[in-house]
């Protein structure tokens, strides 16, 4: 049996106990994810729908976009799953415990990177199929095909997802390996290089924009078509290859198909001959650099030195979450990603011309940015805030030991969370009004629905966290995947829909003029003292009750 037959062996095993492992979960907990799914892929599936039937009422236009649509479609998604490989990547292959286990067994390296590659691979692809199945089902629906167009789609799949994963990884390990080490003082020249670059790239796209203004452009159209359809990019390549077979020309889906599995497997083989060449570099860089015995402590006091200001238990506590947090790109990864995607949206708004619409769907446009932004918050503060105090693990009794109260844990924990959240929630949503050009009213009422949403979820995912601590456990998945985690994920979620949806309301009816502008300042009013109530009161419940929880507890 070679290496990867027999680690893939011990993996089957412990999925093989999943279903044991899945009883032992609170039921809440399973009622909720599979709604949530079920949900998800009826709205995707019913959003597709629509799309297609949109684009198939506009009489010529329609059908070219459609034939393009799926290149556009495999190019998002294929940029998402190189992102999301190098990030599990980075988990799995360099910062995962198994590796030193791995690397004193009769296995040679190259055997090793594979085996994590392939790990890797599955842990970032289950959304790709989340979101692949109701796009295709979809169009299968529109065109009237069966289920084995949708079998056609999974085949071309598999080699596009191992594609993309590998150039990821592949990537990252040059990264890791050869990449400058850049000190904190050369950061802020970095960021400036980017911004420049950024500005300039916007301004270019913008000129060429207007010059090929009034010609009938698919790629004004749908920006990214150009390059999305570009013959040597792989999504290209699997859309021509799904919609020949849609079309019955098998021997032309079949090449395409080919091309695929051809060029995965290359990338496979280059995997491993790097694997085996410059995998322990660069897993022994990351774990002991040049400069990382000193990069903590340097961190710790360069932070504290900011925090001069506050008392020195609160000052000691925030200082060690921040630089814990800033030391681990695999966190700070994921929030740049989630806000960094919400903002490149946020920029192009006028490039799709929505500014220029009826101010009913600008106010829909908006009110769907301010659901979007608190949808990352929510998910993040259930993810980061939530286990903050659990993850203090069996050193807690220290904390209890130190010139400090639960009191002031528990607030400054709560006090950090706000004020990380607060200024990428309230400056989303002012970027998002400005480049919609809404009224005033709409601009203040999303930066005041941003700010009470960022303070709720705080408080409720620091309560919570104080609530249910759990001290033995040092995996914040698992932390997050309890009761408590989900509970809170759910009350988050609920807390943003009740608060979202009756300014969505108001702002609808006033745009259709169902109402006076007397009525509406009345509505607005009556919404706004709702807002202010139920904000202070699941902020400052959780908060008394972990406060109580802590006190009561021994440690």
């Amino acid at each position: 049996m070679s290496a990867i037959a027999a680690l893939a062996k011990k993996t089957w095993y412990s999925v093989r106990n999943f279903p044991q492992l899945l009883l032992a979960q609170p039921l809440i907990k399973i009622v909720f994810v599979v709604l949530f799914i079920v949900m998800f892929e009826l709205g995707l599936f019913l959003l597709f729908i629509d799309g297609f039937s949109f684009l198939q009422r506009e009489t010529g236009i329609g059908t070219l976009i459609i034939n393009h649509l799926f290149s556009l479609f495999f190019f998002v998604i294929g940029v998402m799953l190189i992102v999301s490989a190098i990030i599990a990547s980075y988990s799995t292959m360099f910062k995962s415990d198994e590796i030193p286990f791995l690397l004193t067994r009769p296995f040679r390296i190259s055997e090793i990177v594979m085996y994590k590659f392939l790990q890797s691979a599955g842990l970032s692809s289950w959304a790709f199929f989340f979101t692949v199945l109701p796009f295709v089902g979809a169009y299968a629906s529109r065109e009237r095909m069966g289920v084995l167009f949708a079998m056609w789609t999974l085949v071309f799949s598999i080699p596009f997802l191992i594609l993309c994963a590998g150039i990821g990884t592949i990537f990252l390990m040059l990264l890791i390996c050869w990449g400058p080490r850049i000190r904190s003082r050369y950061l802020p020249a970095v960021i400036t290089v980017l911004l420049i670059f950024t500005v300039v790239w916007l301004a270019i796209s913008k000129a060429r924009a207007i010059e090929a203004h009034g010609v009938l452009n698919l790629a004004l159209l749908l920006p990214g078509l150009n390059i999305a359809s570009n013959p040597l990019l792989p999504s290209k390549w699997i859309s021509e290859g799904i919609i020949s077979v849609a079309t019955f020309e098998w021997k032309r889906g079949l090449m395409y198909l080919l091309l695929l599995v051809s060029t995965s497997s290359m990338v496979c083989v280059v995997l491993e001959w790097m694997g085996g060449r410059i995998f322990l570099r660069g897993w022994e860089r990351s774990e002991g650099g040049s400069s990382s015995s000193t990069l903590p402590a340097r961190a710790y006091e360069r932070i504290s030195s900011l925090l001069g200001f506050l008392p020195c238990d609160i000052r000691a506590m925030v200082a060690k979450d921040v630089a814990c947090f800033v030391r681990n790109p695999v966190q700070w990864s994921q929030v740049v990603i989630f806000f960094g995607l919400l903002a490149v949206y946020f920029v192009n708004i006028r490039s799709f011309n929505y500014h220029l619409w009826p101010e009913k769907w600008r106010n829909i446009i908006a009110c769907m940015n301010i659901f979007s932004v608190s949808a990352v918050v929510c998910s993040l503060a259930s993810r980061f805030i939530y286990p903050q105090l659990s993850l203090e693990g069996h050193g807690f009794w220290i904390i209890g030991l130190a010139p400090t109260t639960p009191v002031r844990i528990v607030l400054a924990k709560f006090a950090l969370a706000f004020v990380s959240l607060l200024p990428v929630s309230t400056g989303l949503m002012l970027l998002s009004s400005i480049m919609l050009d809404v009224s005033l009213e709409m601009r203040l009422t999303s930066i005041v629905l941003a700010c009470a949403i960022s303070l709720a979820v705080s408080g409720m995912s620091t309560g919570f966290g104080a609530i249910f601590l759990d001290l033995k456990q040092r995996n914040p998945t698992a932390i997050v995947s309890g009761f408590g985690g989900t509970l809170n994920l759910v009350l988050n979620l609920a807390f943003m829909l009740i608060t979202i949806i009756p300014f969505a309301f108001i702002f609808y009816h006033y745009a259709m003029r169902h109402f006076s502008r007397v009525s509406f300042r009345y509505f607005m009013t009556g919404a706004s003292a709702g807002l202010v109530v139920l904000t202070l009161i699941v902020t400052v419940v959780p908060l008394w009750l972990g406060i109580r929880s802590l006190k009561h507890r021994e440690f």
